[in-house]
């Protein structure tokens, strides 16, 4: 047998061996996929949904076109939300433990790759007595609810994401950090989701596009038609190149 034979050998012996295993680690992600989204929904079922005009953690700087999303983030990636979990909620905050699975590092640290990591996102299970503690709230019995942003509603299980992510800072003394910490979620794997606003795109199953995760987006720039043009060109940027 000569060389080239014994390396087209070795490369089919290769082939044999890994593609089973993709194929069964992709109906492991899911099967695990699925389950998580019976159990958040059992979690949220039956729930009050309060929906806010307020500002949750929707920070950072508005990228207008690809270079920017690249440069004020420190990467940029492609994800599946893989699983959402209630966490414990201060007096007038409300948040949710979303675990997200790197399909696509777009830019930034590819070692994220095929990686699960954590994203602490606007909206989430808290009481009435807590969202409303100190705001002259009508007195009833205390009960769940599940608060909703309208600027940044939390996504759904199985969704595919695009966004850019940040090393959260941890000496911050706002309600979102205090979150974080409380939960022990100030690790190596739990990350900032920069301006979920303007610039975090989802795609659910029944959409064809990534489309911003914002339903007031249209109607809020408005008001700035550069703006608005600038971020529709990215968006369709985004969809061409990444919506496979």
């Amino acid at each position: 047998m000569d060389d080239k034979m014994k390396k087209t050998l070795i490369a089919l012996i290769a082939l044999i061996f890994v593609l089973p295993l993709a194929a069964c680690s992709n109906t492991s992600k899911d099967t695990a996929i699925k389950e998580n989204t019976s159990r958040w929904h059992k979690t949220i079922s039956g729930l009050e949904v309060v929906k806010t005009d307020k500002y949750g953690n929707d920070r950072g700087y508005i990228a207008r076109t690809m270079k920017e999303l690249k440069k004020v983030n420190e990467s940029v990636i492609q994800g599946t939300v893989y699983d959402m979990s209630k966490i414990d909620n201060f007096n007038n905050g409300a948040y949710t433990k979303v675990t997200v699975y790197v399909d696509k590092v777009i830019s930034g640290k590819k070692s994220l790759q095929g990686k699960k990591i954590v994203l602490v996102m606007n909206g989430g299970i808290t009481t009435t007595n807590s969202w409303y503690k100190n705001q002259n709230q009508t007195r009833e019995t205390n009960h769940d609810i599940l608060v909703q942003y309208n600027e940044a509603p939390l996504p759904k299980v199985g969704s595919k994401i695009i966004g850019g992510i940040t090393t959260i800072e941890k000496t911050e003394p706002t309600i979102y950090m205090k979150t974080i910490k409380k939960n022990n979620l100030a690790n190596t794997n739990t990350y900032d989701l920069d301006m979920p606003a303007f610039n975090f795109w989802i795609k659910d199953s029944k959409d064809k596009q990534y489309h911003l995760n914002n339903p007031k987006a249209t109607k809020e720039l408005k008001v700035n038609p550069e703006m608005a043009k600038s971020i529709k060109n990215l968006t369709d940027e985004l969809n061409q190149k990444y919506n496979n």
